[in-house]
């Protein structure tokens, strides 16, 4: 296994970020925010600049951690909304987004990491769950089926991403997806801890059955990518699931962590989403592990 870290993690200045990546040990860094904007709209001087930087920190890619599919709408009238304004995200409609990948695919080649993460689109603000019926599917997966023709031109795997701020927040669904579609440029990002604080009403009950260690051992074939964080549910509070450092909360990695070095041979990349210290004590911890 190899680890990783999103870079704005650590510091929303990449080079700042990078240097302090590679004094933890770390070797290679996930992209998202770069520059003040998400990385599948970088131009050509920002690709220039970022290999520059990747150069003098003897750093490497391990995934172009794009937001394609996220603030999409999956039926035109949906309307969808950004959960945290820190989070950067383009917005616009499928082929807005469709075109935006044709840019992220070159991005992702001559960033020497042809791997983009990709999202099962946001549940809508207007329209209430459970979400992931049987048209959702059908409609993502022709939706993904036509960023497949982009990606595959470009020789890019597209990196299906479990998020709870979507129509498919727990890792069976995504693998749902990956079976259905069956085709080796489609891969699962898969996001342990945005399996456990998926929100129960939104979820159909027949994707609720597995565990996470149930879960990798399904999926663990099909996954391309995984990312790392943790949370402590405490209840009452207005947002229950409260982010902590890696081995510090509810998810059991430390059993986790091993079935999955047994099993995979994938990117380890922590988004830990806590402050500087702990991201800190996540990257140790990890790297101990």
């Amino acid at each position: 296994m190899k680890n990783s870290i999103i870079s704005d993690q650590v510091s929303q200045d990449l080079e700042e970020s990078l240097n302090i990546i590679v004094k933890e040990g770390y070797e290679y860094v996930e992209l998202h925010n770069v520059f003040g904007h998400s990385i599948e709209t970088c131009t050509r001087e920002e690709v220039d600049e970022i290999q520059r930087l990747l150069k003098r920190y003897s750093v490497k890619v391990s995934n172009i951690a794009s937001t394609i599919f996220f603030l999409c709408p999956l039926y035109p009238e949906d309307e969808v909304s950004l959960f945290n304004p820190n989070f950067y995200s383009i917005e616009g409609n499928l082929e807005y987004h469709l075109k935006v990948l044709e840019n992220a695919c070159w991005i992702a080649n001559a960033l020497e990491c042809p791997k983009i993460r990709i999202f099962p689109f946001r549940w809508p603000d207007n329209r209430k769950g459970p979400y992931g019926t049987k048209h959702d599917f059908e409609k993502i997966i022709e939706n993904i089926k036509k960023a497949l023709h982009i990606s595959k031109k470009h020789h890019v795997t597209l990196m299906l991403e479990n998020c709870p701020y979507s129509h498919l927040p727990k890792g069976k669904m995504t693998y749902q997806v990956i079976q259905e579609i069956n085709d080796p440029y489609l891969k699962l990002l898969w996001d342990p801890a945005n399996s456990y604080r998926a929100i129960r009403e939104n979820v159909p009950e027949t994707y609720m059955d597995w565990n996470l260690e149930e879960e990798f051992m399904h999926l663990h074939p099909y996954i391309g990518h995984i990312h790392l964080k943790n949370y402590h549910y405490v209840s009452g509070l207005v947002k229950p699931f409260v982010h902590v450092p890696l081995l510090n909360g509810d998810i059991a990695y430390d059993s986790l962590l091993k079935k999955i070095q047994d099993k995979c041979d994938c990117f380890l990349s922590l988004e830990p989403e806590v402050d500087f210290t702990q991201t800190i004590q996540s990257m140790r911890q990890l790297i101990q592990s």
